[in-house]
This record gives structure tokens, sequence and C-alpha cells, in this order.
């Protein structure tokens, strides 16, 4: 629940419902984290185990001769290509080329992306960078408690309204296990192609410049940081 205080320690009014935005972004970068450290951390411990001493007979990770045909891929983070929580398929359509199309949940409704990658590595590992369209189908009736004209934290209803935007971003893949499973993380820019209004008030005193400020924050778009595990598939 978004919720904007206002106190009045003079004239004019001083509202602190930025402060809720921060945390709710905040809550969004920790379940990110909570989502992507397992994976990280699976990496950093592979990349610093200990030399082993040579045995007559050598270990080797054996990996499939051929790279991956497809990718599954599940991710999560701040204007995540695909929401909050996503699933997207990613089909290499060259040795370093590959296209994605996914779909998932977020703040804004399900969201949808399609879009591709150029990897700077063979079989689709290393720093790859990549743009898409992502289409955010909004919500109705969408209860919130927000700061209106008259000071008041009160419950309002609004539309979400459907959004679409463009993305370029770079992202960063490591090997996860033996059969070229992987680890990514991306940061990048996500830019509003809609136009009009973010949202529609149905019901409720109409709100203050600051709760639509917050509103249009918590829209679609911005900066992009995110992390993922794609499962490749021979």
């Amino acid at each position: 629940m978004i919720e904007i205080i206002c106190t009045k320690p003079g004239n004019p009014y001083i509202c602190v419902g930025i402060i809720t935005l921060n945390f709710l972004i905040m809550k969004k970068l920790t379940l990110a984290l909570l989502f992507c450290l397992p994976g990280l951390f699976a990496v950093a411990q592979n990349r610093n185990e200990p030399p082993v001493r040579e045995t007559k007979k050598k270990e080797r990770i054996v990996r499939p001769v051929h790279c991956p045909k497809l990718y599954i891929t599940t991710s999560s983070g701040i204007n995540n290509n695909t929401g909050v929580i996503g699933f997207n398929f990613d089909v290499p359509v060259g040795p370093e080329i590959s296209l994605d199309l996914g779909v998932g949940t977020g703040t804004w409704g399900t969201k949808l992306y399609a879009g591709g990658k150029y990897y700077l590595e063979p079989c689709h590992r290393g720093w790859a960078f990549g743009t898409g369209i992502t289409y955010s189908s909004g919500l109705t009736n969408f209860h919130q408690n927000l700061e209106t004209i008259y000071y008041n934290s009160e419950e309002v209803v609004l539309d979400l309204n459907p959004q679409t935007n463009i993305l370029f971003a770079a992202y960063r893949y490591w090997n996860l296990g033996r059969r070229y499973n992987r680890v990514y993380l991306e940061l990048g820019y996500s830019a509003a192609l809609s136009g009009g209004d973010k949202y529609t008030e149905v019901a409720g005193n109409p709100l203050t410049n600051n709760s639509d400020k917050v509103m249009r924050l918590l829209a679609p778009g911005g900066l992009i940081i995110a992390c993922g595990f794609s499962f490749g598939v021979h």
C-alpha cells in the first residue's frame, strides 16, 4: 500500500511521500538481490575454488559440444524486462545473436517483452548488449491510500493505463554448472513510448502534485537493475 503522509510545520504543507516511494524501490531491490544472490554466490565460489592437486585421473567439467538451442530464463529486478518476476525464452539465431520473448507480472499489471541481444563472446556468454519493447497491461480499480488536495491520506481508485516502453541494456553472463546454464546481471534504461496520462482517477478526491509525481515514478520506465538465471536446452 502506498501511503502519503503530510506534516504542517508551517506554510506550505511539506509532504514526505517520497520516503514511501524510496521504501517501495528498496523492497523491489531487496527482492531482486534475494532472487539472484544464490546464483552469484555459486559463480563466485566456483571462481575462487583453491587449486586441487593433480591426480592420475584429471577431472574436467564436460559441457555439450554444441551451444544450447534455447535458454529458458527467469528474472527479477527494478524495471526488469518481464516485471518483478517473469520468464522469457531466449532463442539463439547465431553464435553471437539471440531473440527474446517473455512475460511476467509487476506493479503495473502483466508485462510482455520482445527483444534481441548481441554477445561479445561465442555461445552467448560474457558481455551482451540489447534492446527491446515492453508492454505493461495496466490495472483497473486500483485502490491506494494517497494524499489528496485536502491534505488527507485517503483511499482513491485509479485505472493504471497501459504503457509501452523501449529499453536499451548491457548484460553480463557467467556460466553456472556443467551444461551451459547461466546467471546474469542487467543494467540499462527504459523510456516511455506511450503518450497520454499514466493513470486515470475514477473515484476519490483529486490528487496533489506530490501524489501525481509518485504515481508517475512508479509507472514503467527509468533505470533498469535486474538479474536472472538461464537454463540451456540442447
